[in-house]
Parts: structure tokens; sequence; C-alpha cells
């Protein structure tokens, strides 16, 4: 079977080189190519309501490579597109990848696009693709697309087919806060009662209490720990957590720097969730996890500080 596997796959590079070979070698017949064909285009965006728009043009090929000045087409010319699902299989055995194919129904591609006699390039072909609901956020897919046929002139050569590698990404600013209500703040390495003679708390239940003018501390009065420093939170009940949100103190100093978060279900086994760098000293910072996770209990460990030693934090909360 092995066996089998390799002859297989060595006749798809076999293929594949042939192709890229005769996108080199112009016979000098006028036909038409994708630009970017056989390569991945990165295709980044957020998932939201809005579809993301994506257009390419097709190209007439020059008469005699590598001369890049092509005569226009003869006549008006109709180019006919579509998606090519059936090559993410060859792709991936050719590149040692494992991409999925972008789910049907989550796209639409223009269907034809004309060059008109005398042109060289072709109305933009619009690729356009709805992920809110249709795909994993967070995930690459790949989607090929290809010139399937022609009217008006020749598109029996190379070049043909273009791989557009898409990622859906969330944006953490948009993302709905969970409801603190049923949290109950556990422990913390320390606290600094003196900030409640300027009205700042300084317990550990003040990162909680949605007042950015109070704020957890850790201790300065008796001692001064240094990180790291933590705070673990019953949250009530197993949430589905993707992402971590913590605010600065107002006056913007004393934040974490770098911190990680671990969950647990019983609250003494705990799993790492997610580690954060280069966190401003000022606002809210928000970043989603690695990968979601599930849990019931959260710890926070700030492992250095914006200033410092000591550490304070105004609100702490989970999306």
């Amino acid at each position: 079977m092995k066996t089998l596997y390799k002859i297989r796959y060595a006749a798809i590079a076999m293929i594949e080189i042939i192709s890229l070979s005769a996108c080199s070698d112009n016979d000098g017949d006028t036909t038409v190519y994708i630009p970017n064909a056989g390569a991945i285009v990165k295709a980044n965006f957020y998932i939201t309501d809005e579809p993301d728009v994506r257009t390419f043009s097709i190209k007439i090929t020059p008469k005699t490579y590598p001369d890049l000045n092509p005569v226009g087409a003869a006549s008006d010319a109709v180019i006919h597109i579509a998606a090519d699902p059936e090559k993410v299989e060859s792709y991936n055995a050719l590149h040692n990848t494992d991409y999925p194919v972008l789910p049907a129904g989550s796209y639409t591609i223009s269907e034809t696009v004309a060059i008109a006699a005398g042109e060289c390039e072709s109305s933009p072909v619009t690729v356009t693709v709805n992920a809110k609901d249709n795909i994993a956020p967070f995930t690459e897919y790949l989607l090929p697309v290809s010139i399937v046929g022609a009217e008006g002139i020749d598109c029996a050569h190379c070049c043909q087919t273009v791989y557009f590698l898409y990622r859906g990404s969330l944006d953490a600013s948009s993302m709905q806060l969970l409801d603190r209500s049923g949290w109950t703040v556990l422990d913390a390495s320390s606290e600094e009662p003196r900030e409640g003679d300027w009205g700042h708390s300084g317990l550990k239940e003040a990162c909680i209490d949605d007042d950015l003018n109070t704020f957890w501390g850790t201790d300065w009065s008796t001692s001064h720990p240094q990180p790291p420093h933590w705070i673990t939170i019953d949250i009530g009940k197993s949430t589905h957590i993707q992402g971590v949100a913590v605010q600065a103190r107002e006056e913007g100093y004393d934040g974490p720097k770098t911190m990680y978060l671990e969950v647990s279900d019983n609250g003494s086994d705990w799993t790492m969730a997610g580690e954060f760098k280069d966190i401003p000293s000022a606002g809210q910072f928000r970043s989603f996890m690695p990968e979601a996770v599930d849990g019931r209990y959260v710890k926070l460990t700030i492992t250095s500080v914006n200033g410092g030693p000591h550490v304070t934090v105004s609100e702490f909360n989970l999306f």
C-alpha cells in the first residue's frame, strides 16, 4: 500500500513539474493564464457580518517568453472560472500539507469575465467568502480557483489555477465579555488593604467589581514581593473561554507586562491555557487563547510588571 502511495505522489509531482515548466516555455500561441498560478495567495481577514472580497485578473500570455509585452486579444473573449476543490488533495500530497477545503456554500466566484478585443487583461474575477457561521476561526482553508473554459481565445495551456489560503480571525476588541455576577475571587499571592485609604481598595476582589477606580494590588506596605504574582477565581460553572481581558489602572503603571492563564475543573489540577507578552501599561489588553478552553476555575499569574515589583489590576475578565 505504501508503495502505491509513493507512486501516486510521484506522479502528481511529475504533473506539477511539467505544468510549471510549461509556464516558462511559451510555445507562441496566444492563450490566457492566472498570475500567481500554482502559488499560495494568503487571504487573512476578520470574521464579521461583512463578506471578505478578493479580486484577481486573467491575462494574455506574451507571444514569446520572456517578452512581457503581449499582443491584445484578436477579438472579444469570454473566460469561464470555477472553484476546483478536487485539487486540494493533490496540492496537499505534493507540498506535505493538510489544508481542508474551504466549505462549499461559504463562497461565490465570478463565473465568467471578459477580455475585450485589443486588451491584454480581463475584467476582475471576484471571490466572495461569507465566513460567519460557515468556517471555524483561526483555521486555514484552501480554495483552488481555475480557468475551466474560454470562448474566443485558447486556455489549453499552463498556469490555470491559483490557490487561495483563507484564515478567518476574530477581533478580540469586539468580543462580548463574560458576565461576572457569579464569580468569586478565591485567593491571591498578596493584596494591599492600604490602597483603601485612597479609595482604590487594593483587595483581590477589586479586579472584578466593575469599578475602574479600584484595583487589586499586591502588598507594598509590609513587604515587596517580587513576581510572579497570582490570583485564582471561581467563575461559578464550567465555561467555554476564548480569551482574556485585563484592564490597567487609570494611572497606567504597575500593570502586568507578561502573564499566563491556567484553567481547572476542580481548582487544584491546572492546565496551561495561554501565555501573553508585551502587555501595554495603559488601557485594556485583550487577547485570544491559542486554543479555546473549558473550565470553572482560572488562575492568572503575572510574571513581569510594567514598573513594579508589585502589580495592580483594575479589571480582569474573560470572553
